[in-house]
C-alpha cells in the first residue's frame, strides 16, 4: 500500500520527478511556511438537514372495498437540474499526519454544462526551504459529465511550472503541454479525468446522475505527474479507475457523528475510499499507519473527521 500511495500522491499533486528534484537543488534559502495559511479557512455549519432523521413514506390507496393497495410512483429519469449545484468548499491535504497543501473548489451548472473550478497550492520542505506550488483548473463537462475540456496552470519557483489545456470531441483527447501536442483514443461516456485532488468532487454525482449500482469502470485521463506504475512495463491502454458505492458508516468531529455514503476507488492507481453526504464529497483516506493520505472538506471540519467507532 506504501507505493500505492505514493502513486496516488504523485498522480494528484500533478508535478514531474524532474521538477521536484530540480528545485530542490537549487532552493537553499528558508521559504515563508504556507501551513499557517491553514488557519484562515472559514468553517461554516453543516446543513441542517443532514442531521436529521428521515423517513420514506409510501402512501396508500384505498379502494371502495376498503383493501389497501400500493400506489405505483413514476420516477422521471434523473438529469443535471435535479441536483442541488452549486458545491463549494475547501480541501486540506494531509500526508502522513502533514498537511502538504489545500485546495478550494466549486462544482457547478451553466446553462446545460457543468463546470468544476479550483486553485490552491502544495507545499514541500526540503532541508531549510519550502517550495510552494500554486495552481488553478477548469474542468468542463457536458450535462451527463462527459469531459469536454480541461485547463490546468501550475506556477512553480524558477520558472519550472507549465500549463496543461485538453480538448475532448469525438473519441479523441487532444492534449497541449508547451510545445507537446499528443492523443488519445477515448470513450467519453466511460472517461474520467483525475487532475488535482478537486477532481474526486466529480464521483458522487458522476455515481448518481447515471443510477449505477455496484461497480462502475472508467478510463482515466490523468493529467499531471509522471506515468509510472508499480512497475516500468508499458501497458497498452488508459489506467482503469473502479468506483463502488459500499456500506455506509459514519464520521466523527468533535462531539458529534453524521451517517456518510463511502465509495471504494480503486484501480490501476491503488485504492482509497471516499466518504460523501449526498452528492458532496466530505473526504478521501488511503494507505495506512506507517504512510497515509488524508483528505477533508476543512470549511466543514475544521479538524478532520475519524471514521467509524
Amino acid at each position: 500500500m506504501k507505493k500505492k500511495t505514493k502513486w496516488i500522491l504523485g498522480l494528484s499533486l500533478g508535478i514531474p520527478i524532474l521538477l521536484v528534484v530540480s528545485l530542490l537543488l537549487v532552493l537553499r534559502w528558508s521559504s515563508p511556511n504556507p501551513e499557517a495559511d491553514l488557519t484562515a479557512i472559514e468553517v461554516k455549519e453543516l446543513p441542517g438537514v443532514w442531521e436529521q432523521e428521515t423517513e420514506t413514506v409510501v402512501p396508500d390507496v384505498v379502494d371502495l372495498s376498503g383493501e389497501t393497495q400500493l400506489e405505483e410512483i413514476s420516477i422521471p429519469p434523473l438529469t443535471i437540474e435535479t441536483f442541488d449545484l452549486p458545491i463549494a468548499g475547501t480541501l486540506v491535504l494531509i500526508g502522513s499526519g502533514k498537511p502538504f497543501g489545500e485546495e478550494e473548489f466549486e462544482l457547478g451548472l451553466e446553462g446545460d454544462e457543468v463546470f468544476l473550478r479550483s486553485s490552491g497550492k502544495f507545499w514541500f520542505k526540503a532541508l531549510i526551504a519550502t517550495i510552494t506550488l500554486k495552481f488553478k483548473q477548469v474542468l468542463q463537462m457536458d450535462s451527463q459529465l462527459r469531459p469536454k475540456s480541461l485547463a490546468s496552470t501550475f506556477d512553480a519557483p524558477l520558472g519550472f511550472g507549465r500549463n496543461i489545456q485538453a480538448d475532448f470531441a469525438d473519441g479523441l483527447a487532444i492534449v497541449r503541454s508547451g510545445d507537446t501536442v499528443e492523443e488519445y483514443p477515448v470513450d467519453l461516456k466511460r472517461a474520467y479525468v483525475l487532475g488535482t485532488f478537486g477532481t474526486y468532487a466529480v464521483i458522487p454525482l458522476l455515481y448518481e446522475l447515471r443510477g449505477y449500482e455496484g461497480e462502475a469502470s472508467f478510463d482515466t485521463l490523468v493529467f499531471g505527474g509522471p506515468p509510472n506504475r508499480e512497475n516500468d512495463e508499458e501497458t497498452d491502454g488508459l489506467p482503469e479507475t473502479r468506483i463502488t458505492r459500499i456500506d455506509d458508516t459514519t464520521i466523527r468531529f468533535g462531539d458529534r457523528e453524521l451517517a456518510v455514503s463511502q465509495y471504494e476507488i480503486s484501480g490501476d492507481m491503488g485504492t482509497m475510499t471516499l466518504f460523501a453526504r449526498g452528492i458532496e464529497m466530505l473526504g478521501l483516506l488511503a494507505g495506512d499507519d506507517e504512510e497515509s493520505l488524508f483528505v477533508y472538506r476543512a470549511d466543514y471540519f475544521e479538524d478532520g473527521f475519524v471514521v467509524g467507532n
